[in-house]
Order: C-alpha cells, then sequence, then structure tokens
C-alpha cells in the first residue's frame, strides 16, 4: 500500500524523467543544427534563385576534404535540389602523386612535380587549388570524366589557370574555343586564364602550350562548368593543411575569391592543428586571419565553420614475451587513446563563431552524437574516415545546411506575411 506522498515522489520522479527525456531529445535533434545560422542567410537567398543563376560555393580543407567523399557528398545532395551548375575545381592530383577524387583522371606525356601550400619551400603562387604542378618539358594535358562516377562530368566550358613564365606561349585545344586572358588572380604578370568553349556537352578533351620556352611551367587547375544554373561546388582541400598554411600563403585565398567568386565559404580545417604543438590562443588567432581576409576580400560572401571528427591518438607499445627459458619475443602494437587536442580545437572553433557571429557545424558533437553510425566508418589509422564515412559526414553537412535553408525560408515568408499586412 503506497501513501500519498509516496505517489506525489513517483509522480515527480516520472517529471524529471520526462524532462530529461525530453532534454536529451531536444539536444540529439539540436546536435547537428548550424550554429548562428542566420549568418548564412545571404547566402540562402541565392540558393533560393539557384534556378536563374550559378551559386558557387568553397569548400576549403585538409585530408579530409582532398579525398573528395566528404565535400563531394554534400555537393551532389546540394545540386539535387538547386541544380548543377558544373564539377567545379579540378586538379590534376593523379599527376602530381597524391590522391584526389576518383571520378576523373588526367593523363600527360610529361613528367610533373608537385608543389603544395605545406611544403617547406614552395613558390609564392600556388592558385586557388592551394597546389600547382610543374614541367620544364613541352606541357600538354588530357581530361577524361568517368561515364559511371555519381557526379556528372559533363562540361560545356572549362577554365585553365596556368604560369608559363612568357607571354608568347599558344594553347591549342582542337575541341574547343579558345580564349585566353590575363591575371584571373594576382601573383604573376605572365599567370594566364584559358576559357575552353565546347560546341557540345563533352567528358574529355586534349590541350597543349606551344613555344613555353626554357622556364618551368605551372598549372594550378581548371574550373568546369555545364552552362546550366545551380549550384557550382569547389572542393579544395591539402593533406596536413592548416589555418596557419593558408594565411601564410594568403595569395592561395585571394585566388579563391578571385576566380571561384564564392557566395558561401565552408572551412574544415583543426585536425592537424590538433597533433602538433596545440595553442588555443594561436589557433583562435588563425581562424581570425582566415576569416577576416575572407571578408575583406569578398563581403558579401557567408562563411561556415566546422569541428573536426572526433579522432584518436595512436601511441606504439613495445612489450617483451618470454616463449623460452632464456628466449623473449619483441611485440610491437598500437594503441589508440582520445586525442585531448581535438576537443581543445573543437571548443575554440566553437567559441570564435559564437563571439564573431559566423555560422559553425560542430561536427565533433554530431561525430559523438552518431558513433553508431560511424562505428564501420573510420579508416584503420582512427584519424580519417572510410568513403562511407566521408560520405555519412557529407550528408550530414547536408541536413544541417537544409534545416537552416528550411529556416530561412520561413522567417522570410514571415516576413512577406508582415510587410503584406502593412500595407
Amino acid at each position: 500500500m503506497t501513501t500519498g506522498t509516496e505517489n506525489n515522489l513517483g509522480r515527480s520522479m516520472l517529471t524529471v524523467l520526462a524532462l530529461l527525456l525530453t532534454t536529451f531529445s531536444t539536444y540529439a535533434q539540436n546536435a547537428g543544427m548550424i550554429q548562428q545560422d542566420t549568418a548564412l542567410f545571404r547566402a540562402f537567398d541565392q540558393l533560393s534563385k539557384a534556378d536563374s543563376n550559378v551559386v558557387s560555393i568553397l569548400h576549403l580543407g585538409d585530408s579530409h576534404v582532398q579525398a573528395g567523399y566528404f565535400s563531394l557528398a554534400t555537393a551532389a545532395l546540394l545540386q539535387q535540389q538547386f541544380g548543377y551548375a558544373g564539377r567545379g575545381f579540378v586538379f590534376p592530383y593523379n599527376l602530381a602523386g597524391t590522391n584526389g577524387p576518383e571520378d576523373y583522371r588526367w593523363n600527360s606525356p610529361s613528367r610533373w612535380t608537385m608543389e603544395r601550400v605545406i611544403d617547406r619551400y614552395k613558390p609564392p603562387v600556388l592558385g586557388p587549388g592551394a597546389i600547382a604542378i610543374q614541367t620544364q618539358a613541352a606541357p600538354a594535358l588530357s581530361f577524361t570524366g568517368k561515364q559511371d562516377a555519381a557526379m556528372d562530368n559533363n562540361f560545356r566550358k572549362v577554365q585553365l589557370l596556368y604560369d608559363a613564365n612568357t607571354d608568347s606561349n599558344n594553347l591549342v585545344c582542337p575541341e574547343a574555343e579558345v580564349t585566353v586572358t590575363g591575371m584571373p588572380f594576382p601573383g604573376s604578370p605572365t599567370i594566364r586564364m584559358a576559357t575552353l568553349n565546347f560546341p557540345q556537352s563533352s567528358q574529355s578533351f586534349q590541350v597543349r602550350w606551344e613555344n613555353t620556352g626554357n622556364l618551368p611551367f605551372r598549372f594550378y587547375g581548371a574550373v568546369f562548368q555545364n552552362g546550366h544554373n545551380g549550384v557550382l561546388y569547389h572542393s579544395v582541400g591539402i593533406n596536413g593543411a592548416m589555418y596557419q598554411h593558408y594565411n601564410d600563403l594568403s595569395n592561395v585565398l585571394l585566388a579563391q575569391m578571385s576566380v571561384f567568386q564564392p557566395r558561401l565559404v565552408i572551412i574544415s580545417l583543426g585536425t592537424n592543428e590538433a597533433y602538433g604543438k596545440f595553442d588555443p590562443l594561436l589557433f583562435r588567432n588563425e581562424i581570425d586571419k582566415t576569416v577576416q581576409l575572407i571578408r575583406q576580400q569578398m563581403p558579401a560572401a557567408c562563411i561556415l565553420l566546422t569541428t573536426p571528427p572526433d579522432c584518436m591518438r595512436a601511441v606504439r607499445k613495445t612489450t617483451r614475451k618470454k616463449i623460452g627459458k632464456k628466449k623473449y619475443r619483441t611485440i610491437h602494437s598500437i594503441a589508440y587513446y582520445p586525442n585531448p587536442y581535438i576537443s581543445m580545437a573543437t571548443q575554440q572553433i566553437v567559441g570564435y563563431a559564437r563571439q564573431h557571429g559566423v555560422a559553425c557545424w560542430n561536427f565533433n558533437a554530431v561525430n559523438r552524437d552518431e558513433k553508431d553510425r560511424f562505428a564501420g566508418g573510420w579508416a584503420s589509422d582512427h584519424i580519417h574516415f572510410n568513403p562511407r564515412g566521408y560520405q555519412l559526414q557529407g550528408q550530414l553537412l547536408y541536413e544541417a545546411l537544409k534545416q537552416s535553408y528550411n529556416q530561412y525560408l520561413q522567417v522570410k515568408k514571415k516576413n512577406q506575411v508582415n510587410t503584406d499586412d502593412r500595407h
């Protein structure tokens, strides 16, 4: 038999439990939301008109972005909703001897060497991709988009970015009408942009340069468009990159703003900072340098900061196991532990974004909250994801953007109703 007091206590416990469950449910729902998402409303306004315009988006990052799985998953979903304006920025990573997206391939009879923004000794200009290839031989390139790729690699216009170190060079492309213009971005008076206009939709082409002289020829990548309106998504990632690298060689950011003219810049950095000597204040200062430079060069662009995955730190262990009376075997193993600097980097990104009114997607919190979904998505190093994990990350970023975009539409509709009422 229970007393009235016991009944009240029971009801109170149930009320508290229900409140806790509601709070947890709200947290789980809000964990994937973009913080300060009103800072993206200018970009959302452009997306709402994407059926009559090309909306350029830049996704800047490190190795999580270079492989392409993460950024291309987000790009494909955005382009499915708002229209597909083309493949965007493309670079011959395979000719540079490094990894990159797998939906296209470049070939060349020339031998090329690679230069990257993370290199200790690098040229003063690297172009919008933060990477360049150079050759001393007669430069020639061919591009082929894969037919079975998830991305549509059909194009009508290709813009090639290069520096022949001379004004007397001549570009030949049999399949297209060629127009060459100068100085697509600052850094060298001999930097050129060649625009190839194709008479019909294509998936491959060949180009060669003549009379390039004896100085190194540098190729900075290309921008692919298909002639349609919609989203043009540029993915730029460099293995090992940090905010500091892009700031120290600010020509990269200047070139991106000049060539891509992005309406939205998504920045996915912070992992590599968390694997060195981490200084929170210096890290926060580097974030600010990047944000301020983008705002100075492209005041109309919106910025979205993302936090890094919940990576692990590998520790090598060596033990000796006795296998006989006087015999021992040395056993090497690797143990994985949570990296505390990842949380610190996340806190600085989230704190900076809140302080300065910058939109932020806290993927670190999402990664923790959705750990069961990511359980089979990690690569063997516990730092990167496998393709499935990156595709899930890209899908979750799209869902966060879509949720914020829907809120923008509601605010826009409400403001329109209020305006109509006043009239």
